[in-house]
């Protein structure tokens, strides 16, 4: 046994406590921060250590591609700020702003030097302090601190106390604060976060002293508007300047109003005017609505994904009857290129049966791709696609879906992807499936739109930067999407007429179909690994235009999702926090498909394509 072994090292917490007390009054000051102020930004002279007593501070990069500051690390009460650079002799690499109403003691840094070469255990314990920050690629963010801010005159308080209890029913302890707490000290707020896992603040439309501390003290804001209501330009940019954030849009029906007709085309309103981050669409006293806003705070929501595949994309309508057989709730949905469809039906909340009579409607009773043209643009005219995406999903705006939705499309003329959150659905699903030389391009806004599959099949690590649940991904892009044997140039035209097989299109439609959905091996593993549940359907003999294959496709998209299920040890809502991850065993690229055959074959325990990685 080492001879120190029964003296433990003082932790750094206790160590800095001891040296700035020893110092208290004579070179340490005390320095006040109020919520949504800098401590210092980025390219600032490093010239004092400080110690956080009381509140809460953010780590800030500067995000080049959005040109704005994003929150990579929180900095609790006991922790030092400062100490890369004090001790690198260099400028600060990254901005501090305090998130809370926040105390920190402050020491010049030539004092610290002083100091510090009479107290060897704090300097080590600094230094570890520093290799720990620099080996975390991206500190933990883990907000549990939210507000409610009611913008309507509709009272907010006894939706929040419900979603309170939706979080007390997940396991965790949670306080709601209101009006009563205004003029608490930030010390009292520290320790009201301690003694909980979740803090929820609650302010009525005019209760603005209230909500000027609170604001100062929360880490993520919850916009309250009746959506019955038009927004009041002023009020909103009045909210907007006291928070350091960009809000979330909570747009609140009366329990009377069908789900069906509720947004009627008002939201974009609403979003013009707020600029949300997200909006979700609540009736105040449906317990599926409160549940998912439990989840949504608690890092408990559950994302789908959905990728491109052509009729082998049918799939995932039988992973959708899987996951809901399983009762695993869905909070957000996104996909591309046929994907695409398949996720809106489910960010539609439509029932199994009415996905199955609309798809088969719009897909497998006759062929979307039969009306062939003059190949000036593309092999088909589009003509029946664009009539059957009216059909079934008429008028309906991205932003009124029930539940979050976005989709891709390439944009050919900027070279990028375009993510459709708002606007007209079925013009952005028209985008998402437009494959080259298949279906003729989408023009909007003078920009050129193709498939969503061309840039992105799969978009996973979109659908991650959405919430901090779990991500569950159906993946069927490496699937064998071209049977060499449906390429053969048929013998008899005639007969090929007679048969009907010219409705599926000449074979050159596969070549292009899969030629354009491609993904290349390195997207595909960053993709696959940003989820957190992977779901890999094989449906063997459904070539990508074979729409007819819809009830093979659709029923080894269920058993695939059922044998993957049942491989989990703890809940799928769970999989993020727990840091848990169902993968297939089975590389991203492989130079043949001859893993799928080994692939089907019913999962075992061990030595299978499903392994538990943490």
């Amino acid at each position: 046994m080492a001879k120190d072994d029964n003296h433990p090292r003082p932790s750094l917490q206790q160590a800095l406590e001891s040296l700035f007390g020893t110092v208290q009054g004579e070179s340490a000051s005390l320095i006040s921060l109020p919520g949504g102020s800098r401590l210092f930004s980025t390219g600032d002279e490093s010239d004092h250590l400080y110690l956080l007593s009381s509140g809460r501070l953010g780590v800030f990069r500067h995000d080049e591609d959005h040109d704005e500051l994003a929150l990579i690390g929180i900095i609790r009460p006991g922790e030092p700020v400062g100490e890369m650079s004090l001790l690198a002799g260099s400028a600060h690499s990254y901005t501090v702003m305090a998130l809370r109403d926040s105390d920190l003691l402050a020491m010049p840094r030539d004092d610290f030097l002083k100091l510090v070469d009479s107290r060897p255990d704090l300097l080590l314990a600094l230094s570890r302090k520093v290799i720990e920050r620099v080996r975390r690629d991206v500190p933990a963010v883990n907000p549990n601190v939210f507000a409610f801010y009611s913008i309507c005159d509709q009272p907010i308080r006894p939706m929040v106390e419900r979603i309170a209890t939706q979080i007390r029913a997940l396991g965790y302890k949670v306080a709601v604060l209101d009006k009563a707490f205004h003029g608490t000290s930030p010390e009292a707020f520290s320790n009201i976060e301690t003694d909980n896992d979740y803090v929820l603040h609650a302010a009525e439309r005019h209760e603005s002293h209230w909500r000027l501390l609170s604001s100062r003290q929360v880490d993520h804001v919850f916009l309250m508007a009746d959506a019955r209501e038009r927004p009041d330009a002023i009020e909103v940019e009045g909210e907007r300047s006291l928070l350091h954030r960009a809000p979330d849009l909570v747009l609140m029906y009366p329990s009377d109003q069908a789900k069906a007709h509720h947004a009627n085309g008002r939201t974009r309103t609403w979003l013009d005017q707020v600029r949300p981050t997200r909006w979700f669409h609540v009736y105040p006293d449906d317990i599926h609505d409160l549940g998912r806003m439990a989840r949504i705070i608690t890092g408990h929501s559950v994302g789908v994904v959905f990728s491109g595949g052509g009729a082998r994309a049918f799939s995932q309508i039988g992973a959708i009857q899987a996951l809901r057989e399983a009762h695993v709730p869905i909070d957000f949905v996104c996909g591309s290129s046929m994907g695409a469809i398949l996720a809106a039906t489910l960010a539609m909340q439509w029932d199994d049966a009415e996905i199955e009579r609309r798809i088969r409607d719009a897909f497998v009773d006759s062929s979307p791709l039969d009306d062939v043209t003059f190949p000036f643009l593309a092999m088909t005219g589009g003509r029946k696609v664009d009539e059957r995406l009216e059909k079934h999903f008429g008028e309906m705006q991205i932003e009124d879906m029930p539940l979050p939705y976005f989709c891709l499309s390439s944009n050919l003329t900027t070279g990028t992807l375009k993510v459709h959150k708002t606007g007209t659905l079925r013009k952005a699903l028209r985008a998402s499936i437009s494959l080259p030389g298949v279906m003729p391009p989408v023009i909007e806004d003078g920009e050129v739109l193709v498939d969503g599959a061309v840039m992105r099949s799969f978009p996973a690590t979109m659908m991650r930067n959405t919430h901090l649940g779990t991500v569950i991904g159906v993946d069927v892009t490496r699937a064998r999407g071209v049977d060499p044997k449906a390429l053969s140039v048929p013998k008899n035209l005639a007969g090929w007429f007679a048969r009907g097989d010219w409705r599926r299109g000449p074979p050159i439609v596969s070549i292009m179909m899969r030629s354009a959905t491609i993904t290349t091996a390195a997207d595909l593993a960053q993709s696959r690994a940003a989820t957190d549940l992977l779901i890999i359907p094989e449906p063997a003999g459904v070539e990508i235009r074979d729409w007819k294959a819809y009830d093979k496709a659709v029923e080894n998209g269920y058993q695939t999702t059922v044998a993957t299920l049942a491989q989990l040890e703890s809940p799928v809502t769970t999989l993020r926090k727990l840091g848990v991850s169902l993968h297939p065993n089975i590389p991203a690229f492989t130079p043949d498909d001859s893993y799928i055959e080994a692939a089907s074959q019913p999962p075992q325990k061990q030595g299978t394509r499903f392994g538990l990685f943490g």
